[in-house]
């Protein structure tokens, strides 16, 4: 057992760092082109193996609990954005689509127990980190549940910068990387910078790096047009 645990951590920093490193291969190559779909898929699969081998390895200790949840977290935002495309002409939710939102609703509530546990810990530090990041797990897939259900009406029939698949495919892969950035800084934290920094800055400046790309994709779309 010990092995195949040594086994697991080797493979998941292998994952992590492939991911790392081709997650910006996607975002900087010609969207829908060969480079963008080779290396998301690269990406992809290696976010599979992050989040699997963060589960094989999860212990009950807070910090690890939290980063186990961050890893299913991320590749919940890398399989719904792949999803996004693939029902982008026929947005019915399938078995797998309904089957990860449960899930990552469940995810959702682990954390928030987690929360509960690290206030009675006087952990203030980890109480707010689940709680962040719990209640933001649930926005997230109770969004896609209401859409799922029906709640929330998908329009596809606009232009394609403007439709509900291509912007989120945009925000969740690039949520996924951002989530990924804030594993790897925490795991290999300088003790220069301080903790509160590392945690916030990623989703920081990733934010507002996804929000210019998504303003950048829709002024465009209004140049061809006009």
């Amino acid at each position: 057992m010990h092995t195949f645990l040594k086994f697991a951590l080797y493979l998941h920093i292998l994952a992590g760092f492939t991911a790392l490193v081709t997650g910006l291969v996607p975002s900087f190559s010609k969207k829908g082109g060969k480079v963008h779909i080779l290396w998301g898929r690269v990406y992809y699969w290696a976010m599979f193996i992050v989040a699997i081998t963060a589960l094989i390895r999860f212990q009950m200790k807070l910090n690890l609990i939290f980063l186990s949840g961050i890893a299913v977290f991320s590749f919940y935002n890398t399989f719904t954005g792949v999803r996004l495309i693939r029902r982008k002409e026929n947005p019915k939710p399938e078995f797998i689509d309904w089957f990860g939102c449960i899930l990552m609703i469940i995810c959702s509530f682990i954390m928030l127990y987690f929360s509960y546990i690290a206030y009675k810990n006087t952990a203030t530090f980890y109480t707010i980190l689940f709680t962040i990041f719990g209640l933001f797990m649930f926005v997230l897939s109770f969004e896609d549940l209401r859409i799922f259900m029906g709640r929330k009406q998908i329009d596809n029939n606009v232009p394609l910068q403007t439709r509900y698949w291509f912007q989120n495919h945009i925000s969740r892969m690039g949520g996924s990387y951002i989530a990924t950035v804030t594993a790897f800084l925490v795991v290999n934290n300088p003790p220069q910078i301080p903790s509160l920094v590392v945690w916030i800055a990623p989703g920081v400046i990733g934010g507002t790096i996804i929000g210019l790309t998504r303003k950048f994709y829709m002024d465009k779309f209004k140049k061809t047009v006009e």
